[in-house]
């Protein structure tokens, strides 16, 4: 009958809607770990730069080489270097 065709229209509409999720562009903590990893590489960024000025003003090789483990051990800090200790190896 028509009246069924109608109902049955209807409830097949009805079910193939489904509800539009919004999601959040970013997740929460994926944007505070953005966020950490920013403050990191402006942190070591300002450091390195102190280093390196630092490396430049150095009169003895000895006084370099420790700069130079500084910034070594600086960038393990940040891990952008894999891991081994200055004066080993």
């Amino acid at each position: 009958s028509l009246e069924e065709l109608a109902v049955t229209f209807i409830s097949e509409t009805i079910e193939g809607i489904k509800p539009t999720v919004l999601k959040p562009a970013v997740p929460l903590n994926t944007r505070q770990e953005m966020f950490q990893k920013q403050r990191k590489l402006e942190q070591y960024i300002t450091r390195s730069k102190e280093l390196i000025a630092e490396l430049s003003q150095a009169q003895s090789k000895e006084e370099k080489d420790n700069i130079m483990c500084a910034v070594r051990e600086w960038s393990r800090y940040v891990k952008f270097e894999p891991e081994e200790r200055c004066g080993q190896g």
